[in-house]
């Protein structure tokens, strides 16, 4: 039997309801339960969150790891650290505020079991706003397969960090998780793209994404131009893009960001998702 973490990062900002729901979908309401359940405390939390954190733990013990850390360091840090602590070889990630399909594990260890080289598998995302099992949820599909995945790795995301199982031996080779703020998982991609490993996605939609008030912030956040410029010229320092590519990139982002919000959301809705 292939055994497996699960990793978790919560913060303060978290909301402690979202965060229970979540842990339920990884546990309770999974066909295939893991073997293990790392949880970083990425500083200080509210009183709320680390009762339902307490909560959880309690019959489950010893298979829920906490990891608390005395200050908040961000997602990048938090969970370098948080892969310290898991047990092993494959690795599921997994978000405080979202909802895995209860059939994610089984379905995702099947694949890898009988691809045994694939390196990262992630999946599909549905998205939703406040009740996924009521609501007609838009779908950000990604190309299946490793060729595929680099294509579109020199423009786009091509991975749904929620959806990823990473092996923990790869994760190592290149590096691991690094601070990029809100380009962390891209960061990482590229980074296992240009040291060899292999990349896939499954056609289907395992994990259920909720879109709060934060979703088009971050997306008009300028950090993320500054992020953009170091996964540009890491592109470029590999050999995984030309000059002239890292120059349209550079166009194509500071014009996203820059766009008002609800210019966002049509490109979103009919453009960038199904």
């Amino acid at each position: 039997m292939l055994k497996f973490s699960v990793l978790m990062s919560v913060y303060k900002n978290d909301d402690s309801k979202h965060l229970k729901s979540a842990l339920e979908s990884i546990y309770e309401n999974q066909t295939l339960k893991p073997n293990e359940i790392v949880i970083v405390l990425d500083g200080p939390l509210t009183s709320e969150l680390y009762n339902t954190i307490d909560k959880f733990k309690n019959d489950k013990d010893p298979i829920v790891i906490i990891v608390p850390l005395e200050k908040n360091v961000g997602l990048g840090e938090a969970l370098r650290i948080g892969t310290t602590y898991c047990s092993y070889e494959y690795i599921f990630r997994m978000d405080a505020d979202d909802i895995s399909d209860s059939k994610r594990f089984e379905s995702q260890v099947k694949y890898l079991k009988n691809n045994p080289n694939i390196d990262v598998l992630g999946s599909d995302i549905k998205e939703f706003s406040v009740d996924y099992r009521n609501e007609n949820m838009r779908i950000r599909h990604v190309p299946n397969f490793h060729r595929e995945i680099v294509k579109m790795a020199k423009r786009r995301n091509p991975m749904n960090h929620v959806t990823v199982c990473i092996k923990k031996s790869a994760l190592e080779k290149c590096g691991g998780y690094e601070t990029l703020l809100l380009l962390e998982d891209y960061f990482l991609w590229l980074k296992m793209i240009v040291n060899n490993c292999r990349l896939e996605n499954m056609n289907e939609a395992l994990v259920y994404v909720r879109t709060g008030k934060d979703f088009n912030h971050k997306r008009s956040s300028k950090i993320r131009i500054t992020g953009w410029r170091i996964l540009q010229d890491y592109m470029y320092e590999n050999g995984m893009i030309k000059k002239w590519e890292t120059v349209l990139n550079m166009l194509y982002i500071k014009s996203f960001v820059g766009m008002p919000s609800f210019v966002k959301r049509i490109l979103y809705s009919f453009v960038l998702r199904r």
